[in-house]
């Protein structure tokens, strides 16, 4: 993945996202789960890298998708619940082929 996690902590709607993955019991692992409640308040810098690579594993490469897969833009992190329900589009793709009847 090509997203800086360390740095994506420091984004408000980032850590609503992984918020609302521990909230709706998305995530699966409870190591990760452990892990992304650390991330969320705020304590980053606190983890290891064995810590990292689980939340890697378990969230990020589980619970995120980076780019639409009809338009190929960045899926913003307040739209990525939606994008992993609806097969990975942005809310806008999902809207114009709602229009068009795909």
């Amino acid at each position: 993945m090509s997203i800086d996690f360390k740095s994506a902590c420091e984004d408000k709607e980032y850590l609503d996202f992984l918020q609302e993955l521990v909230n709706n019991e998305m995530i699966e692992n409870e190591a990760a789960i452990g892990i992304t409640k650390m991330i969320i308040d705020g304590r980053v810098n606190e983890s290891t890298e064995k810590q990292w690579y689980t939340f890697e594993k378990y969230v990020a490469n589980e619970h995120i998708v980076e780019n639409c897969q009809r338009c190929q833009e960045s899926i913003p992190w307040c739209e990525m619940l939606e994008a992993l329900d609806n097969g990975g589009y942005c809310n806008y793709c999902v809207h114009m082929m709602s229009k068009e009847g795909c």
